[in-house]
C-alpha cells in the first residue's frame, strides 16, 4: 500500500451513470486502488437492474429505483384499503418533493451510500453533489467534486430544473476539498462562477494503447462495416444524439472521395433520425452504423480508421469548451482527427498538431476538412506521427499522478 500507512482509506464514489459507467471513473477508481485505497463506486440509481461486483479490485453497486419512499412503507401498510392507500403514497410523495429538504429519490440514494461508509466522498457530476456533500458532513469526510461538464449548462434540461442544479452547486461549492474539472476552460467558467477554490484539471485521457497491432486493427474494423480492405474510413465512436452536430456529419459522407466511407461506433435514440437521413438522401452505401461497443474494445477498433472526427459545435460552454474522451482515444491510437475550430482543439492542435481544425457548420464545409486531409497523404502521416508522440504525454498514467497527489494533500489535511 503505497504511500498510505498501515490502514487504507476508504473512498465512496457517487455518479449518476445509469448505462456504462463513464471511463474516467473507472480510471481514477482503479488508480485510487493501485496506491492502496479501497474505492466502492455507486453509478446509477435508476439502472434497469440492481448489479454488485468487483471490477479491477473496485467494487460496483447499481441500483433501480422503485419509485416508492421507504420512509411510509410502515404507516402505508397499516392503511388496508388501497385507494386510500395510494392517494396517501402520492401525498407524501409530492410534499416531499415540494416542501421536504430530502424527496423520495434523495432517501433512496442516502439509504443505499450509508452502507458504505468512507473516509472521503466523491461525487462524480452535479446530480448527485446534495447527497454526497450530506453524507460528507454526516460522516466528517472530505468532499470531492469532479464535474464532467457544466451539467446546468445542457439544453436537454427544463429551465426549472437547470436553475435548481446551478443553485445547489453554487450551495455546496464552498464545502468542496477538492473541485475537479476535465480542462482549464471549464476551470475558468467555474472559478467565474465559484471564485477561488482548491481546483484540479484531470483531462479525460485514455490508457496508453500498447500492444495494438494496426494491420489487425484495420481488418477488423472493415470487417465490421463490410468493406474491403483499401476501403479508407472516416470514424465517429461515442454517443449519438441531436446535440453532436451528427445530421451534418451523416450529410456529409455523400461527398466524401469514392474509396472513403463513414462509420459510427455508439448508439442512441438518435440514430433512428440518422437512419431516415441516410435512406432520404441515398448514403446507404457510404455510411456504416456499427452499433455498441465494449469498453476494452474500443482503442483497437479505433486504431484501425484513417481519420477520426470530432463534430461538435459551440451550441453551449459545454460545447465550446468540450474536450471529449474520444479526442484522446484518437490521440492514443495515432488516428489524426477533424475538428470544428473550438478551443481545446485549438489548443491541442498548436501544441501537438494532433487535429485539422475547420468550420463543420455546413456538410459542405465538414466535407472539405475532411477531404483535406484525407488527400494529402504527407500530412496525414506527418499527424499521425504526432498523435503517437503526443500519446506518451496525453496519456491517463499522466493524469493519475495528478489524482493521486491531490488526494496524499487531502490525507495530510485530515492529520
Amino acid at each position: 500500500m503505497p504511500g498510505l500507512g498501515p490502514t487504507p482509506k476508504r473512498v465512496l464514489m457517487l455518479a449518476p451513470d445509469c448505462h456504462i459507467i463513464d471511463r474516467r471513473i473507472l480510471q481514477e477508481a482503479r488508480s485510487l486502488v493501485a496506491e492502496g485505497y479501497c474505492v466502492t463506486v455507486l453509478s446509477g440509481f435508476e439502472s434497469p437492474k440492481e448489479e454488485h461486483y468487483c471490477q479491477d479490485g473496485v467494487g460496483i453497486h447499481r441500483y433501480q429505483y422503485d419509485w416508492d419512499d421507504e420512509r411510509i412503507r410502515g404507516i402505508r401498510a397499516l392503511i388496508r384499503n388501497e385507494r386510500l392507500r395510494l392517494l396517501f403514497h402520492r401525498a407524501f410523495v409530492g410534499c416531499a418533493r415540494r416542501f421536504f429538504r430530502f424527496n423520495s429519490f434523495d432517501v433512496f440514494v442516502l439509504n443505499r451510500a450509508r452502507t458504505f461508509r468512507a473516509d472521503i466522498v466523491h461525487v462524480h457530476d452535479l446530480p448527485l453533489l446534495k447527497h454526497g456533500a450530506h453524507l460528507a458532513r454526516e460522516w466528517g469526510a472530505p468532499l470531492v467534486f469532479d464535474a464532467h461538464e457544466i451539467y446546468y449548462e445542457q439544453d436537454v434540461l427544463a429551465a426549472r430544473v437547470r436553475r435548481r442544479l446551478k443553485r445547489a452547486e453554487k450551495r455546496y461549492a464552498p464545502r468542496m476539498d477538492l473541485f475537479i474539472t476535465v480542462n482549464e476552460g471549464l476551470a475558468d467558467c467555474f472559478r467565474k462562477t465559484h471564485g477561488d477554490l482548491n481546483y484540479l484539471v484531470l483531462m479525460n485521457c485514455a490508457d496508453r494503447a500498447g500492444g495494438i497491432n494496426r494491420e489487425a486493427s484495420r481488418r477488423r474494423l472493415r470487417e465490421m462495416a463490410a468493406l474491403g480492405e483499401s476501403a479508407r474510413i472516416v470514424l465517429y465512436q461515442g454517443w449519438i444524439s441531436a446535440e453532436r452536430n451528427l445530421d451534418t456529419l451523416v450529410r456529409a459522407a455523400k461527398s466524401l472521395p469514392p474509396d472513403a466511407y463513414l462509420c459510427l461506433i455508439g448508439y442512441g435514440e438518435y440514430q433512428q433520425d440518422l437512419e431516415r437521413i441516410v435512406e432520404g438522401e441515398s448514403l446507404a452505401d457510404r455510411v456504416r452504423f456499427l452499433g455498441r461497443v465494449e469498453p476494452g474494445d474500443i482503442l483497437a477498433l479505433t486504431a484501425g480508421a484513417d481519420v477520426g472526427i470530432i463534430p461538435y459545435l459551440p451550441i453551449d460552454l459545454n460545447h465550446l469548451h468540450c474536450s471529449p474522451n474520444k479526442f484522446f482515444e484518437y490521440v492514443q491510437t495515432g488516428v489524426p482527427m477533424v475538428t470544428h475550430d473550438l478551443p481545446f482543439f485549438r489548443g491541442m492542435n498548436d501544441k501537438y498538431g494532433v487535429a485539422a481544425t475547420g468550420d463543420l457548420s455546413s456538410a459542405g464545409g465538414m466535407a472539405s476538412a475532411i477531404n483535406g486531409l484525407l488527400n494529402d497523404a504527407n500530412r496525414l502521416a506527418a499527424m499521425r506521427g504526432s498523435c503517437l508522440k503526443a500519446a506518451e504525454t496525453l496519456c491517463w498514467e499522466t493524469e493519475s499522478r495528478k489524482l493521486i497527489r491531490a488526494y496524499e494533500s487531502i490525507r495530510r489535511g485530515m492529520r
